[in-house]
């Protein structure tokens, strides 16, 4: 019994590991990095990586940082035709699209940045496509991305700002700025952003829980003539309800309000 609780421990610290790699995949971490982070003693850390680096999933490289391997991405790109998450999503984007009238895109933390993974298009005839599927986005720009930047712990939002900090738009350029909009989007339960990946378009994000500690997110991204406080509320909240009705957790949980449409669409 003993080594079968062994072995299920060294199971799951791998893949601690792994997820933790993945997510700072761009930068890559140092054995020091993930001792660090895991409270794990150096030479456990140590035999779980060159168990992953032999399989393939996890690679060392010159500067001793691992990242992920060759092995983890082909088995990436060999499901991003069925992901999970959205097969399960989609259908509660098709109705936000067709409420909204807008672009709907669903987006996944990929180290740094927001990846996308699927957008739906609205009727309205001006589109909002700002976000191409596959394409990657800085944490903090897009809508979607402002949401999952929320959902990192207070320290990482000062690491990632260590790391990207040139990269960021000029009004969350400095730390104490980036820390405000975090701080607003947590309070809000969304994240709201105007012409800052294209003039005259605005978006709105709404981060959730994939697995504990995992997120996602989803948005709405619109001219922004169509995008007034009152539309903008009613579309945040159409998000968190499609979102609890199809079994996620929002990442703020606040509140629930009701929701009424507004009173004019632009």
């Amino acid at each position: 019994m003993g080594k079968s609780v062994q072995g299920a421990q060294s199971v799951l610290r791998a893949i601690d590991l792994f997820k933790r790699i993945g997510l700072n995949h761009e930068q890559g971490l140092s054995l020091t990095g993930l001792v660090e982070m895991t409270a794990l003693d150096r030479t456990t850390v140590y035999r779980l990586l060159s168990s992953l680096v032999q399989t393939g999933l996890v690679e060392r490289d010159n500067r001793k940082l691992y990242r992920l391997g060759l092995e983890a991405m082909q088995l990436g790109l060999a499901t991003m035709n069925r992901v999970p998450i959205l097969e399960r999503c989609r259908p509660m984007m098709i109705r936000l699209a067709r409420r909204s009238e807008d672009t709907v895109y669903l987006v996944v933390r990929n180290g740094d940045h927001a990846h996308c993974l699927h957008h739906e298009e609205g009727a309205y005839p001006i589109k909002a496509l700002v976000l191409k599927v596959g394409g990657l986005r800085l944490l903090g720009v897009g809508s979607a991305g402002s949401a999952l930047l929320s959902t990192l712990t207070d320290d990482e939002i000062v690491a990632f700002h260590s790391r990207q900090r040139a990269d960021l738009p000029q009004e969350r350029a400095s730390l104490a700025q980036l820390r405000r909009f975090v701080a607003q989007t947590r309070r809000a339960g969304y994240a709201t952003t105007d012409n800052l990946v294209a003039d005259g378009v605005s978006g709105i994000g709404v981060g959730f829980e994939v697995t504990p500690g995992t997120f996602a997110a989803i948005s709405v991204g619109a001219i922004r003539a169509r995008m007034g406080d009152d539309r903008r509320s009613w579309i945040a909240q159409l998000m968190i309800e499609e979102l609890r009705a199809s079994g996620w957790r929002p990442a703020e949980e606040e509140s629930t309000r009701k929701i009424c449409p507004p009173v004019a669409h632009a």
